[in-house]
């Protein structure tokens, strides 16, 4: 081979690795520039997605903050359209003017509203800001927390009951008329022929509840924090503060009979004692604290949407004959009944045509207040709901 082929073979030789190089450096750009691109659109797209998680946060809390707005004029112009019908009726009264009542159905329970309609034959009555927190209605949710002034000292160990209700330990705890409720309802239920209730447990304190909540932040505290945390935690166990135990008026409940082995292995909401009681406890003034649909039977309809717990739950809570009557016959949660005396202060149930329940709600309750009440009932509780109200429950 002459020198002049071999030039001409290393010339292409040369000309092909150059080549080879320039597409190699030409594919390395081509794969950066797309990577490039992959990594703008991206961007973008992330950024669309936080533009519009912002913009519908912002909308949701500015409807929120627009119907708190809204719920509070129309609660305004309600008491005040509640308070001009009120001096008008009181004003006819003065005046010998007959005043009558809606006319109950004859036959069975019936609630009427009477909030047109002033107390007959009223009674000024003067009740402490200490008993109006006795009274059963104070309420305690996600929403709503245990006020400072608790007055915890009044608890009662349930164990001590005069009908030695059956409990997990002595020291579950209520406040005296819830104690005294369950001793009823539980005596009721023994009439029925139904026994082998425990009252599992009952007030929490706040050092308790707090450490509920401290183990079960702990799994999650390395990844959540703040609000977040909070919300979280709360799916399982409530804010310290707002837990429905620490209310001093309600109690889980479930079965025990010592070496009944096939008694024991079936869950309490199958039972027969789980039906009575849900069907029965209004008449003893204890409600069903937390409905959630089909729990703890088919019967039940969902209200977690008002009550903010949607776990299964065993809980029942001490409200009083009055205030559990209207619950049961309305159907309605602690939340619900609530926001309906705030609509319609004052409401009258029958039986049979014969006043048993009337019940009113005014404002108030921090402080030791006085408020109207029939000298003809035969008792009368007044209780803060922990909503700016009192509610005042009179019998008959």
């Amino acid at each position: 081979m002459s020198f002049f082929q071999r030039l001409q073979i290393n010339a292409g030789a040369r000309c092909a690795a150059e080549g080879e190089d320039k597409m190699a450096k030409n594919h390395g750009k081509d794969a950066y520039r797309t990577l490039v691109r992959v990594l703008i659109v991206l961007f973008v797209l992330t950024a669309i997605c936080a533009a519009g998680y912002f913009l519908l946060d912002q909308s949701a809390k500015t409807q929120q903050k627009e119907n708190e707005a809204a719920a509070q004029t129309e609660n305004a112009r309600l008491e005040e359209q509640y308070r001009q019908a009120k001096a008008e009726e009181e004003a006819k009264a003065e005046q010998g003017e007959s005043i009558q009542w809606p006319t109950p159905k004859a036959q069975g329970w019936d609630v009427v509203d009477l909030s047109e309609f002033p107390l007959t034959n009223p009674r000024q009555l003067t009740v402490t800001r200490h008993d109006l927190l006795l009274g059963g209605m104070m309420l305690l949710n996600h929403w709503h927390s245990l006020p400072d002034d608790f007055p915890e000292s009044d608890l009662i160990s349930v164990h001590t009951s005069k009908n030695g209700v059956p409990v997990k330990n002595a020291s579950v705890k209520l406040f005296p008329a819830a104690v005294t409720a369950v001793e009823n309802v539980l005596a009721a239920a023994k009439e029925a022929g139904l026994e082998g209730y425990i009252i599992d447990e009952g007030y929490r304190t706040r050092e308790t509840q707090q450490g509920y909540y401290d183990k079960e932040a702990a799994n999650y505290s390395e990844r959540l924090s703040g609000d977040a945390l909070i919300e979280k935690v709360r799916q399982t166990v409530n804010y310290p503060g707002t837990s429905e135990y620490q209310s001093g008026f309600s109690f889980r409940v479930d079965r025990y009979k010592k070496d009944d082995k096939a008694f024991m292995d079936q869950k309490f909401k199958d039972m027969e004692q789980s039906n009575w009681l849900l069907a029965h406890s209004w008449e003893y003034g204890i409600i069903f604290r937390f409905p959630v649909q089909g729990y703890p039977n088919e019967t039940v309809s969902d209200k977690s949407y008002k009550t903010g717990e949607s776990k299964s739950l065993s809980i029942y809570r001490y409200v009083g004959k009055a205030n559990a009557a209207v619950m049961h016959l309305m159907n309605f949660c602690m939340e619900e009944y609530i926001e309906y005396l705030s609509l319609h202060p004052h409401i009258a149930v029958y039986q049979d045509g014969v006043l048993k329940y009337e019940i009113t709600r005014v404002p108030g309750g921090d402080t030791d207040i006085t408020v109207s009440a029939s000298a003809s009932a035969k008792e009368i509780v007044a209780s803060a709901d922990n909503c700016g109200g009192v509610i005042v429950a009179m019998s008959y």
